[in-house]
């Protein structure tokens, strides 16, 4: 099988994939049958909601949530109302930090919450396959419970859960809505079954405050959206929450019915999901948005007519097909080599004698050129990945910035100098306050945050130093500040006011350095005879010099007594 290139736009979105692999492999129909089971196995319960674990084979398990005979189906539309579960907050992300749920859904999932914890440290010890299932309100639990059930599992998953719902509510916020969980969630929803649109604006439910927060209810998994003409299968959450909110208007003011999704399945059984025969052989110019027409024509909906704009999911699966997951090895391996290249050039600079901020300050070498695209192709990366990890839920957000944070830091020492360089030569004056851009700022509290430094005192940090990046990434913007304020001090029309302020900072930069130097967090290259640091103490000592006044410090004395002619060198034995 011919692997698709990875700027290739795909023809339908890919939860197709994922529902054709269930309908054709029967775990929905599975799924179901244990529905109905539970039901006419069991009596009336206090619970409105039945459970049950079934195993039909060896190595796979069951799980079922399903309306008590004895209840009514449907949710009263009074519940409606979303309310913050601080227990769901491992889902929050920066963009939406807290989970709000259903609140009918919220009361019935805490009753049940002593049960479902015994539940779920059983099945942590399972191993194969684990479906959990549910229909109309009991969907909605059996959503809740397989989110509480991924969030106790390690890593090292012994199974993997699908959940399977039938014509089952949304139920929270947007805060569900970017759980990297999402691909273990199907969604099975009737034209016809009022239940999934019940908290929609256009829904059956009676005008109520909770219809204020009707907006704030977002979709999440993938959609199989089925009519008596066909199906179509959806994970983009807009494009759902548009095609339940049609449904919503077209089912508004009828009577509720029971959908019977064992009929919706044999009726799915033998059709494709959304291949549409008009579509051999044809082409289309926009491939993706004219493949969601056709899905969203297999099941009756006109999308030019309700206003569904699918040219902006061409857009942004488009932009999503040129960028590869954070943890592409093709990709990854493209940003090591950027970074290869910056080394090579930091590299050949010092055998020139010159430390590699000045080179590119100054434009030596004409391999410039290509060293501010290494830059921009890195800087795109790291920006992309930021962005993923502030939408991913908190804990697995933080998982993930501890995995690439020493990575991003060398990006961070390596890059942020001539970012700094060129922001000097252009004439920018205070980088740290009027330049540096919100990426690095991002990234140095991440590492703060995160990191645990190791130290670099005593001889072993002493002998690793030659090859060490200069730690703080804004160590040459304080130099490039220093200059200036040197400047100020030996100009002749400076206040004495200016004077004293220029010899202040001087002053602090100096104790600044020396702390840096004791715990070796500079590179040796800042000593090279032509640097900008070694520009900075030739002006400063002939300041000192000019005084008259014997100013000394650690730092003059470091530097009088070229002691930095050792520094970095190894240790005799």
């Amino acid at each position: 099988m011919k692997r698709r290139r990875m700027n290739q736009v795909p023809l339908f979105s890919s939860a197709g994939e994922l529902a054709n692999m269930l309908v054709t492999s029967n775990l929905i129909e599975a799924a179901w049958a244990k529905i109905p089971e539970l039901q006419r196995g069991q009596s009336a319960l206090p619970s409105s909601v039945q459970t049950m674990v079934d195993h039909p084979t060896p190595n796979s398990t069951i799980v079922v949530f399903a309306p008590s005979p004895d209840s009514t189906q449907y949710p009263h539309p009074q519940g409606g109302d979303l309310v913050p579960y601080p227990d769901f907050d491992f889902l929050g992300t920066k963009e939406c930090p807290s989970v709000s749920i259903n609140r009918a859904a919220l009361t019935l999932f805490e009753s049940l919450k002593n049960h479902l914890s015994g539940l779920k440290t059983e099945l942590n010890k399972k191993e194969g396959q684990l479906i959990i299932t549910g229909h109309s309100l009991g969907g909605s639990i059996a959503s809740l419970f397989t989110l509480y059930l991924l969030n106790s599992m390690g890593k090292e998953r012994k199974c993997r859960p699908i959940c399977i719902t039938f014509g089952s509510p949304l139920i929270g916020n947007f805060g569900l809505q970017h759980s990297h969980w999402n691909s273990f969630f199907l969604h099975l929803v009737s034209d016809k079954d009022p239940l999934p649109t019940l908290f929609l604006p256009s829904g059956r439910s009676a005008p109520t405050s909770s219809h204020s927060q009707a907006t704030a209810y977002k979709p999440f998994g993938t959609y199989l959206l089925c009519s008596e003409l066909g199906c179509a299968c959806f994970d983009d959450p807009d494009l759902i929450l548009k095609v339940l909110t049609v449904a919503a208007s077209e089912v508004a003011g009828g009577l509720l019915q029971v959908v019977d999704y064992g009929e919706v399945l044999r009726n799915l059984k033998n059709r494709a999901i959304c291949k549409g025969p008009q579509l051999a052989g044809e082409r289309f110019a926009y491939p993706f948005s004219d493949g969601i027409v056709m899905e969203l024509k297999t099941i009756g909906i006109d999308a030019a007519k309700h206003n569904i704009d699918t040219t902006r999911m061409e857009a942004e699966a488009r932009t999503l097909a040129k960028k590869t997951k954070a943890s592409d090895a093709k990709e990854l391996n493209d940003i090591k080599k950027y970074m290869v290249m910056l080394e090579w050039y930091k590299k050949k600079s010092n055998e020139a004698n010159k430390c590699y901020y000045d080179c590119f300050k100054n434009g030596d070498f004409q391999r410039d050129v290509r060293i501010e695209e290494f830059m921009g192709q890195l800087t795109t990366y790291w920006e992309d990945m930021v962005a993923q990890a502030e939408r991913k839920p908190q804990e697995e957000g933080a998982s993930f910035r501890t995995a690439w944070f020493q990575s991003a830091t060398t990006f961070r020492r390596m890059v942020e100098p001539l970012d700094i360089a060129i922001f000097y030569r252009d004439g920018g004056r205070d980088y740290i306050n009027n330049g540096r851009s919100p990426l690095y700022k991002l990234l140095e509290k991440l590492y703060e945050e995160a990191a645990k430094k190791p130290t670099r005192e005593g001889p072993d940090s002493k002998n690793k130093v030659s090859v060490l990046l200069t730690d703080d990434s804004c160590f040459w913007a304080h130099v490039e500040d220093a200059i200036l304020s040197c400047q100020s001090l030996n100009h002749a029309n400076s206040t004495p006011e200016q004077r004293e302020s220029s010899w202040k900072n001087m002053v602090e930069f100096g104790e600044y350095v020396t702390k840096q130097i004791e715990n070796f967090s500079v590179s040796p290259e800042i000593f090279l005879e032509q640097s900008s640091f070694m520009k900075w103490w030739r002006m400063y000592e002939a300041s000192i010099d000019a005084s008259g006044n014997f100013y000394t410090s650690p730092l003059v004395n470091f530097m009088k007594s070229h002691k930095y002619d050792d520094y970095g060198l190894p240790e005799e034995a």
